[in-house]
């Protein structure tokens, strides 16, 4: 997974071969192959382990982390859960989304794909939304269109890569970034 990963955000999704990913991993390329049956299958998976983290089938929203910021007590310490959660996902998963985003205007398959990756966003904006429009320390008066745009911004492979590669921050301070954004906009009392 992390051959292939590393050859789909290097060298794209036309530069990628089966043959580039099993030589990096130093295994056949049937055995390749033979566990995922297509670049597009691999490229699947690339993407699901680089989301996760790991190669655990285990969705997303089946996860610890998720169940720890549903039973978060407060939406500041939801929020800073999810600011984490997000800085871990982004840091592998960035490179890969820009790699599918440019290669989804070429190739239909790809273009499948990303539609999933952007169905799955909605997905996490929704469920983040009504996450923390259940916590009570959450700013009074937030309508659910605005929390949504909060989270779309956060949730956006290009806000991290535009802070990381363009602002200069390191994870660390998109992180911390990305804690005081939600502060200022979802939250009563802005930290100091």
């Amino acid at each position: 997974m992390r051959a292939a990963k590393q050859h789909f955000e290097e060298q794209g999704w036309s530069g990628t071969t089966l043959r580039s990913i099993s030589g990096s991993a130093r295994v056949s390329q049937k055995t390749v192959e033979a566990l995922f049956g297509t670049k597009a299958a691999l490229l699947q998976a690339a993407v699901d382990y680089a989301i996760r983290g790991d190669v655990d089938p285990l969705p997303m929203p089946q996860r610890e982390a998720v169940a720890r910021m549903e039973a978060a007590h407060s939406a500041a310490a939801m929020l800073t859960l999810h600011a984490a959660h997000l800085r871990a996902i982004n840091e592998r998963s960035a490179r890969l989304a820009w790699a599918i985003e440019q290669a989804a205007a070429v190739d239909p398959t790809v273009a499948q794909l990303w539609q999933q990756m952007n169905d799955n966003r909605t997905y996490a904006v929704r469920w983040a939304t009504n996450t923390l429009l259940s916590k009570p320390d959450r700013r009074h008066g937030l309508h659910r269109r605005d929390v949504e745009t909060t989270f779309w911004v956060a949730l956006d492979w290009a806000t991290y890569r535009t802070l990381t590669q363009h602002a200069h921050l390191t994870a660390s301070q998109f992180e911390q970034w990305l804690r005081k954004y939600y502060a200022s906009t979802l939250l009563n009392d802005t930290p100091t």
